[in-house]
């Protein structure tokens, strides 16, 4: 038991993303990172989520898994568009995940 707890540890440190937060709404001038700094999209089997910057105050508009996996990233404001079976819910947690991480896959240009 002890093991197979210190493997999953392991295995979730390495698997930790770095994730851009920005104010990429053009309804809000914050220049503060609250949102996703861009429009993202994840996949994992039939789900697919889109990550849409939001102004700021509008908090969260997402699925409870998705909720809980963006409010540990640090983001604060985001509209979401999801297709498929949203009930599945690891491979929608995954698509999420999926979409956090092409964050840093776009150059912006703050990193030129």
């Amino acid at each position: 038991m002890r093991q197979a707890i210190e493997k999953a540890i392991l295995d979730a440190k390495l698997n930790i993303i770095p994730v851009r937060r920005g104010c990429g709404s053009w309804e809000c001038l914050c220049n503060t990172p609250h949102s996703v700094p861009f429009k993202v999209r994840g996949k994992c089997g039939s789900v697919e989520i889109i990550l849409i910057p939001a102004p700021k105050g509008v908090g969260l508009v997402a699925g409870e898994t998705a909720k809980a996996i963006l409010r540990l990233a640090g983001i604060k404001d985001v509209w979401t568009r999801t297709r498929g079976e949203t009930r599945t819910t690891i491979n929608f947690a995954k698509a999420t995940y999926e979409a956090l991480k092409k964050t840093y896959v776009i150059k912006t240009p703050d990193r030129w």
